[in-house]
């Protein structure tokens, strides 16, 4: 990889341009520092439905269709995405257009018009989205599960989406008022990777320049953890689903390197040990995968299965059994092959634009960081058996499991 070039705009705005010499693709990123972590009661949802909004028509490019058609005209890709503590736009597409894609996106991101009736309809679109998690708990039972251990805090939805009766009364002033209230350039990061030129730093300048200044400080969060243990969620399903986890680092925690390890080992591949004994094994899942969230503040890992209904408690049991014996169990074996697994991943999807813009984005938003892939490899790398040894015990604790269930009884 090419030495990036980094750089900042007047109003604060941070740029970065990533050369990929030989690959065909470009991709255009935008991050923001706007996400559910931080909304009050009153605003659950409203990140995620911002983002909705963004493709719905600006002043330039009056309607959705209008916009979509001109994206699909190029070939090209695109998607927005919230989280807790972000949000980002991104599209893909040739190095021939990469110009365009930065027009396209600042364009969308300055000069939307959030239409009232667009706004309406979009109220419906999100609602329907909420509820297909809900009916899904191999979709929506991770969210359920932060919720759970995480609900009680004072400031921060962590249902991204928010709850239905949160959406159906946002209108186009609701929005405008959260975008004005969040938009703030000092935490906006603009990436381009690909085989591009130092000269789109002028396209991003000229593209991102009006965007002004806004004093806004977000809030502190405080992460209040829900004392109580477990929960059942009632739904009429052929199966049942649980997630079973316990509280964890945050990623301003440098032990994040050992616990993405300790995840691999425990559940984050085929041949981990979770995955091994629940499907492979005793045939009780077709699903079994580990799961987390890592906020600045905290964080949790957990693992989530769909299993028949009869064995569930025999599937929890293995979950526990597994949690509370990972500490004197884990083997260095276990440890090598975990860096050989991510490491391959990892240099795999260093392939695609898209993994590369997403990376860079989200260290410099969140972690204020130009540290290179290359570089947070070398991190793992040097993670000692002793280190996760030493975190298993720290934070794989029996009596800190919580468990959610999702069944019909």
């Amino acid at each position: 990889m090419n030495k990036t070039k980094s750089f900042k705009l007047n109003n604060g705005i941070r740029g970065i341009i990533v050369p990929l010499p030989g690959l065909k693709s470009v991709t255009v990123e935008v991050f923001l520092k706007i996400g559910s972590k931080y909304e009050n009661k009153h605003e659950f949802g409203l990140s995620h439905f911002l983002e909705h909004m963004a493709f719905k028509g600006t002043i330039k490019r009056p309607s959705a269709k209008q916009i979509n058609m001109e994206i699909d005209a190029k070939g090209a890709g695109y998607n927005a995405g919230t989280g807790h503590e972000m949000t980002s736009y991104y599209v893909t597409t040739v190095k021939e257009n990469a110009k365009w894609a930065v027009e396209l996106l600042s364009d969308i991101l300055l000069n939307s018009i959030y239409d009232e009736k667009e706004t309406k309809k979009e109220r419906g679109v999100i609602i329907e989205e909420i509820k297909m998690y809900q009916d899904n708990p191999m979709m929506g039972l991770g969210g359920e599960f932060t919720k759970f251990l995480y609900g009680n805090s004072k400031i921060g939805c962590w249902n991204i989406a928010g709850e239905v009766d949160d959406i159906k009364n946002v209108n186009r002033k609701t929005i405008v008022d959260y975008k004005n209230k969040f938009f703030n350039p000092n935490e906006i990061v603009v990436v381009v990777c690909g085989d591009v030129s130092e000269e789109l730093e002028i396209t991003i300048k000229d593209s991102f320049s009006d965007v002004f200044k806004n004093e806004f400080t977000l809030p502190e969060v405080e992460l209040i953890l829900n004392k109580e243990k477990n929960k059942t969620i009632k739904k009429e399903l052929e199966q049942g689903h649980f997630c079973m986890g316990l509280p964890a680092l945050g990623w301003s925690d440098d032990r994040k390197y050992a616990l993405r390890l300790l995840d691999i080992i425990m559940g984050g591949n085929s041949s981990s040990r979770l995955y091994s004994r629940i499907r492979e094994e005793r045939a009780l899942a077709y699903y079994v995968s580990s799961i987390g969230e890592l906020f600045k503040e905290g964080g949790y890992w957990a693992i989530q299965s769909g299993v028949n209904l009869d064995k569930m408690t025999e599937a929890i049991g293995i979950v526990r059994e597994e949690i509370n014996k990972i500490a004197e169990s884990i083997k260095e074996e276990e440890l090598i092959r975990a860096k050989d697994y991510f490491l391959g991943k990892t240099k795999l999807a260093m392939d695609r634009t898209s993994f590369i813009a997403s990376f860079v984005g989200q260290k410099i938003l969140l972690e204020n960081s130009e540290e290179t892939i290359e570089e947070e490899l070398k991190k793992y790398k040097k993670i000692t058996f002793k280190e996760v040894k030493d975190l298993a015990k720290d934070i794989f604790k029996s009596e800190e499991i919580r468990t959610l269930v999702c069944h019909n009884r």
